[in-house]
């Protein structure tokens, strides 16, 4: 949720702020003249600005991601910020069975800690006995799991001060608590993985990987020593120290292990009271609320309700999202690796062929350009499709076991998986791969160009070698029929066009500006938007009416003499929210222009 310089830091919480730093020096004449052979020194060897330093992300960061998480933490204030009696019910939180936009908020944010886990922490590029690399990485998983579950205590202590409750009713589970848990759980399955298990880069690691077939045609000369070495090294992983089945079927044993704990917790208790076993559609008769009664009791749990929307046995299945999250990031992490062999190939290809034919180098430039669209195309393909292929399969079982996302059921954990897959998978194709397919259509475009300028080049120069023909007489032609072109379209359709592609070139901008910001602050928006919250609701907003004797928070004095004014029903609660929402927008827009982020 939050922003870090690698994607695994971007899933923790903020223990500092980067502040830009501005220095002046006033420099006289005669320190210049005196300087003179430093400063050529200094300019032959530039050093970057610490404002083009700050803007530096890192080469492994998707702005996909990025809008994605800025859009959940966008939809989440505008959810959480509903005020009034009449509220869209797509906009609400179902009270146990239902699902909703609002419901799709939480496991997004879970979903995308789990594809950060791969591009953060990688393979040992240089393992030897005795290395402490995997065993950092885990410390590591581990302080970033610890802040983040600080942090929502933070939260819930200050909701001892909103409620006016005593500190013996303190509340352990929460929002950030249970991303902490899942994100340590699922970070150290990771590092198992890769510490006795084979590198996600390589094709034939394990089988949840998918390396559609790249630039193995491309191989060159200079290459022959670099296949041989990673051969020897995939026999080497195959005789590792444990067996090859285990090795190969290790991730799955997390997933596997929670669904049938899970299921068999759900299934096989008898709550008191309740008449049979498995009730999953009572609250008060659920597996939820018996364990949350036992570990927590009534005066921990949410509200003091019987069960707690992130209580313990639901935490089980919530890491099932981060771990199909972690399953994406895997073949982010190998279409990466495919991209840098496939540069790497033509870059070799380059280098041996020592000549100076620019119509090779062209044809060169587009065939590498188009391996690269069909390596992001055939990605694109299997990642969209799987998304619908999990919100299809949590559908189906609903009909047996209903989606719930107090409870969080099997279903309610595949299902939003799926939604956030597949809404990824757009946003990736729109803002990382689209760019790839224009500078294709761009090389077609040049390597057409060059084709007919050399075509012409020839023909005229077989005309001006043929006796009687000067090549002065030969140039006014082409400058007449240059100048007499004449678009394709009429005047308005022309007008049209120029139109659609500016409103659809700035509506582009407004979307990477406005959800590129919430996501690199997205956790600093969340505690800003509970906070405010829960300050407003400490702050009178009146005196107490006359009649009923009830009195009005801040936030809510606000809705009543705005949009709470008007007859509009639903409308006003929306817009009222949207207006919320917005201020965290402006806020976060003047954070990323000052590249200040909060980090671990």
């Amino acid at each position: 949720m939050d922003h870090h310089s690698d994607e695994g830091r971007q899933d923790a919480a903020a223990t500092s702020v980067l502040s830009p730093v501005s220095s002046s020096t006033a420099v006289t004449k005669e320190a210049l003249s005196s300087s003179k052979l430093a400063a050529d020194a200094s300019s032959s060897t530039p050093k970057p600005s610490p404002k083009k330093k700050r803007l530096q992300l890192s080469a492994n960061r998707l702005l996909s991601l990025d809008l994605l998480r800025g859009l959940a933490i966008l939809v989440m204030i505008t959810c959480n910020a509903q005020m009034g009696d009449a509220v869209f019910y797509i906009l609400a939180h179902p009270e146990w069975i239902g699902f909703t936009i609002a419901d799709t908020v939480f496991p997004s944010f879970l979903f995308i800690t789990g594809c950060t886990l791969p591009l953060s922490v990688r393979a040992d590029p240089n393992p030897a006995p005795g290395s402490h690399y995997y065993r950092n990485h885990a410390l590591r998983i581990l302080k970033r799991s610890i802040i983040i579950w600080f942090l929502g205590v933070v939260l819930n202590l200050y909701g001892l001060v909103q409620l006016h409750v005593a500190a013996d009713q303190f509340r352990w589970p929460g929002v950030l608590n249970r991303i902490g848990f899942c994100y340590l759980v699922v970070g150290w399955m990771h590092v198992l993985v890769l510490a006795r298990g084979r590198t996600p880069e390589k094709p034939l690691s394990i089988s949840y990987l998918y390396t559609p077939s790249g630039s193995s045609s491309l191989t060159t000369d200079r290459d022959l020593d670099a296949k041989s070495k990673e051969a020897q090294e995939d026999q080497r992983d195959d005789t590792g120290p444990w067996p090859w089945f285990v090795r190969v079927t290790l991730p799955y044993y997390l997933p596997v292990s929670c669904l049938v704990v899970w299921l068999i917790c759900t299934y096989s208790v008898q709550v008191k009271g309740c008449p049979r076993r498995g009730m999953v559609e009572v609250p008060e008769c659920s597996a939820q609320a018996y364990f949350d009664l036992i570990i927590f009791g009534t005066a921990h749990t949410y509200r003091h309700l019987a069960f707690d929307p992130e209580g313990a046995l639901s935490t089980l299945t919530s890491i099932l999202n981060v771990w199909l999250g972690w399953f994406i990031g895997c073949t982010v992490r190998s279409l990466n690796a495919q991209v840098k062999q496939l540069t790497n190939d033509f870059k070799a290809r380059k280098e041996t062929r020592n000549d100076d034919d620019e119509a090779l180098a062209v044809a060169d430039q587009v065939l590498e350009q188009e391996m690269l669209v069909r390596l992001y195309a055939s990605h694109l393909s299997y990642w969209f499709w799987l998304g619908i292929l999990w919100t299809f399969t949590g559908w189906v079982f609903s009909l047996g076991l209903p989606l719930s996302k107090p409870s969080w059921t099997a279903t309610f954990a595949v299902m939003s998986s799926g939604i956030s897959q597949t809404v990824l998978s757009i946003l990736f194709y729109k803002f990382d791969a689209q760019p790839k397919f224009q500078r294709l259509e761009q090389l077609h475009l040049e390597h057409q160009a060059y084709r007919s300028n050399n075509q012409l080049s020839r023909h005229h120069h077989e005309k001006t070698s043929l006796p009687g023909h000067n090549a002065d007489d030969l140039e006014q032609p082409v400058t007449t029929t240059t100048t007499s072109r004449r678009s394709n379209y009429s005047g308005v359709l022309h007008l049209y066009f120029k139109v659609d592609h500016f409103l659809r070139h700035w509506f582009r901008k407004a979307v990477v500006v406005v959800l590129g910001s919430m996501g690199r602050n997205a956790i600093l928006m969340y505690m800003c938007s509970e906070l405010v919250q829960g300050t407003c609701s400490l702050i009178p907003g009146g005196p107490a009416d006359p009649v009923t004797g009830d009195t009005t928070d801040l936030c809510g004095a606000a809705f009543k003499h705005t949009w709470g004014a008007l007859d509009i029903g639903g409308w006003a609660s929306l817009f009222y929210s949207l207006g919320f929402a917005a201020l965290h927008v402006l806020l976060a827009i003047f954070l990323d222009h000052k590249k200040w982020y909060f980090k671990v």
